[in-house]
């Protein structure tokens, strides 16, 4: 995390252009939107990464009191070994836990806690006081994620976040104006969403972005993800 801190604050120092911010012209090829308002907490299950607190009352040789989901979506616990979390709700993995000790336990109680979610990210990237990866457990808007990052600096522009959702097949890109604050301040952000704030003074959108996307090995961080959806807007002319 300390090396795409410093990454992104080198990119910063480099990065300077005379002409004005030019429009965002990458464009969307999500044939169906996924862009809405709506918090989904359904959207916020357990998952690689997650650390999770366990203990079986009355049983204490059994508890841990921090233990990684393993990047296969298990967790390794005393006695039981692998127990299959990904995709679970907090409930429906303490009732995962509880069968598995049932073999060896007379109805076990089991209580369930996160200690750490690292299972769901965000990107901050560009002009944000507080710029990089930025992990959440909750639903969140735009507006919410932008002030976790810290704000836009002063050599940003308010009026120019771009919210990046999805892959070259499946790319969403909207702008979104924090200075006075419409109804896209509030869509609903998404794990592997990326929020960029542009400079003041910039020039073409993907030549201002393509550095922190190669930087924050984010889901779209790719030189060859970028240049393949120029290719096919040229196309497309």
């Amino acid at each position: 995390m300390h090396r795409f801190h410093f990454a992104l604050a080198s990119l910063a120092l480099c990065a300077s252009s005379a002409c004005q911010s030019q429009p965002v012209d990458l464009r969307t090829t999500q044939k169906h939107p996924t862009l809405s308002p709506k918090l989904d907490w359904s959207a916020f299950p357990l998952g690689p990464n997650d650390v999770l607190r366990v203990s079986v009352y009355g049983h204490e040789p059994l508890a841990t009191p921090g233990t990684r989901v393993d990047m296969e979506g298990n967790l390794s616990l005393p006695m039981v070994g692998a127990v299959p979390v990904a995709g679970l709700s907090i409930s429906q993995a303490r009732e995962a836990i509880a069968a598995a000790y049932s073999k060896y336990v007379v109805e076990p109680r089991v209580d369930l806690s996160v200690v750490q979610h690292g299972a769901r990210r965000f990107y901050a990237l560009g002009e944000f006081a507080r710029p990089g990866a930025i992990e959440f457990d909750r639903p969140l808007t735009v507006a919410q994620a932008a002030a976790m990052a810290g704000g836009v600096t002063s050599r940003g522009v308010l009026s120019k976040v771009v919210l990046l959702r999805g892959d070259p097949e499946t790319l969403e890109v909207e702008t979104i104006d924090l200075q006075t604050l419409d109804e896209k301040c509030f869509l609903a952000l998404k794990p592997d969403d990326v929020l960029f704030a542009r400079r003041s003074s910039a020039g073409k959108f993907s030549d201002e972005i393509m550095p922190y996307l190669v930087a924050a090995s984010s889901s779209l961080a790719s030189v060859a993800t970028v240049l393949l959806i120029e290719d096919r807007l040229a196309e497309g002319r």
